[in-house]
């Protein structure tokens, strides 16, 4: 976590209290834990934990935390990332002659990954049945260099796992533009945001499903040319269409009167007006 309020990153007592509520609020079991104050600045803590343990050393100049989380068994670490960013995510104070907006947010870089070994090891282990263990893991959770990682949901339906997230790829997005799209109203990318937010994904079951980035080009290269192919088309059946997506570029053709939706996993329709209504958004339809 980088931008962090000096003092605290100096201070062993407060450093210990936010370790204490960390491992509290995570369920898990502290059984001792020790902070150290370097010479001339900064703290060490290492926590021993009943799963393993959590350890993190501070640079107060820099204004940088760093951490490891280590568990083993079956507790989800995901779930921990809200209570991390609040406890350990102290903003700085304005100095002399700043304000509170002159002050950056903390932000936390984070990564997440499945250490030991499972598959060919762990009786009736089938990697395919932990999303954790896909692509969501790989390509996502466990890199460390998106300037924006944020789950939006993670849930399971009566079908599959479902999990969307938030994303920012340093090498095609900026978070400095990002920032000002946010906070300055008046600046340009405020009045443009699809091209300074962050992309959005969709994993079912750990594979990617679809990207708000690649969403466009993705549904308009399945829909189209078969729609343009028929010579009117009027009545069409969309299998597997839960995201919104392709129904929505079908209604672009006015020939169409009817659609038929054929779609395994209800929960998912729901899951998708509501936490990706991009995909589905016919606002700038004309005609």
């Amino acid at each position: 976590i980088k931008d962090v309020d000096s003092n605290f990153l100096n201070s062993e007592e407060r450093l210990a209290t936010a370790m204490i509520e960390l491992i509290n609020e995570s369920k898990l079991t502290l059984l001792s834990y020790h902070c150290h104050s370097l010479v001339p600045i900064g703290v060490s803590c290492a926590g021993v934990l009943l799963e393993s343990h959590v350890a993190f050393h501070t640079w107060p100049l820099e204004g940088v935390i760093t951490m490891d989380l280590f568990t083993c068994g079956g507790g989800l670490l995901i779930p921990t990332l809200p209570s991390i960013e609040r406890l350990f995510g102290v903003p700085g104070e304005p100095g002399e002659g700043e304000t509170a907006e002159d002050v950056p947010d903390p932000t936390m870089l984070w990564s997440h990954k499945l250490r030991g070994f499972r598959e060919g090891f762990a009786p009736g282990y089938v990697r395919s049945k932990n999303p954790l263990d896909g692509s969501l893991g790989r390509h996502v959770l466990g890199k460390l260099d998106f300037d924006v990682k944020r789950p939006l949901l993670s849930t399971k339906t009566a079908m599959q796992s479902v999990n969307i997230y938030e994303v920012m790829e340093p090498k095609s997005r900026d978070v400095h533009s990002y920032h000002k799209l946010l906070h300055d109203e008046t600046s340009y990318e405020s009045t443009h945001p699809d091209h300074f937010g962050p992309d959005k994904v969709l994993f079912l079951d750990g594979i990617l499903q679809s990207t708000l980035y690649g969403d466009a080009p993705y549904h308009e290269s399945i829909v189209h040319p078969a729609m343009i192919a028929h010579a009117d088309p009027r009545r069409v059946a969309i299998i597997g269409g839960g995201e919104g997506a392709t129904l929505r570029e079908v209604l672009k053709h006015r020939s169409v009167e009817e659609v038929v939706i054929l779609e395994i996993d209800e929960e998912l329709v729901d899951i998708c007006a509501e936490y990706m209504p991009e995909w589905s958004d016919c606002g700038d339809m004309r005609g």
